[in-house]
């Protein structure tokens, strides 16, 4: 399987690491077992890489095509929230744990053979008092989220089935945007403690990957991973922002709708589209305009909370300028 972009170009900087070793340069080729991939800090880490591979969209979307049979299946607009989209259902909670381990198949895969290959290169090498550490590249795939698999990730590094050999985990995302950043996620367990040495040491690796990749490192204020706002990169806008783009950005820098409940948002959009049919009729113009970008405002609202558009709009008919 050709390599991508994002795997060849961290082969290149593991071995910029100080005490970097490649494993497989060690003539380990006849021991049993699959090893892990480096040797870092002069054999006191111990490195294993895995590419997020197989994106699981398409089973998603058949999943939610299914769904969209159903009568009770909400109205929206645009994309919107999974979670919060089945949570309008009287099966949500089951829908969303099937949905979940759908997407998160691939990420315990990673972290299982990880797990083996990090314990076994341990004993191929009597380096019993190494760090473990799993990185996680994920060059392209937008449906594994940032929130969900770091929070996942996490768990599997604190529950999954002894012995875990997985210190601490390096999710790097290239298909997401933190701003204008790529994220660069580092998971913690309390085996770390251990290691005397191991939190100072824990931020140079994020520090040398931004200057190794040409960017500078900005860091996070969010006290857990759930504050942070990640976009998928298909999502980032580009180039000049069209009116709607602005319009959108404005609701989200001042999101006045959302301490209000469904009905009462949903009035919201019921009277928006009175005004805008009213403002089309008189051919006004300048008030069509005016509330087409309030129109805007709502729809952000509406995708944030998955809002079923039955409630505003029974024709089931968007407005259209």
């Amino acid at each position: 399987m050709a390599k991508h972009e994002m795997e060849q170009r961290f082969e290149t900087f593991a071995m910029t690491m100080p005490g970097a070793e490649s494993i497989d340069a060690l003539g380990l080729d006849r021991a049993p077992g699959q090893r892990a991939d480096y040797l870092w800090r002069d054999r006191t880490v111990i490195v294993e890489v895995k590419t997020l591979r197989g994106d699981p969209q398409k089973k998603i979307d058949e999943m939610f095509d299914e769904l969209r049979q159903r009568e009770d299946f909400p109205l929206f607009f645009r994309t919107v929230p999974a979670d919060k989209l089945l949570a309008r259902l009287p099966d949500g909670e089951e829908l969303l744990r099937k949905l979940t381990n759908k997407v998160r198949r691939g990420l315990e895969a990673a972290f299982r053979d990880a797990k083996y290959q990090i314990d076994n290169t341990k004993r191929l090498l009597g380096l019993d008092d190494a760090l473990g550490l799993l990185v996680i590249l994920n060059p392209d795939i937008e449906a594994y989220e940032p929130n969900d698999a770091g929070a996942y990730l996490s768990y599997l590094a604190r529950y999954h089935a002894p012995p875990v050999s997985i210190d601490a985990i390096w999710l790097l995302s290239e298909a997401h945007k933190v701003g204008d950043a790529d994220p660069c996620i580092l998971i913690e367990t309390d085996r770390l403690e251990r290691f005397t040495w191991a939190k100072d040491w824990l931020s140079e690796p994020n520090e040398r990957w931004a200057q190794f990749c040409g960017s500078g490192l900005q860091h996070s204020g969010a006290k857990v991973l759930e504050e942070v706002l990640f976009q998928r990169k298909s999502e980032v806008a580009t180039g000049e922002l069209t009116k709607e783009q602005r319009w959108e950005a404005e609701y989200r820098a001042n999101p006045y709708l959302a301490k209000h409940d469904d009905n009462v948002v949903a009035a919201f959009g019921r009277e928006l589209c009175s005004r805008l049919k009213r403002a089309k009729e008189q051919d006004d113009r300048v008030s069509f305009m005016q509330h087409w970008q309030i129109w805007h405002h709502f729809l952000v609202e509406a995708q944030s909370r998955a809002l079923d558009m039955r409630m505003v709009m029974p024709d089931e008919q968007e407005p259209n300028e």
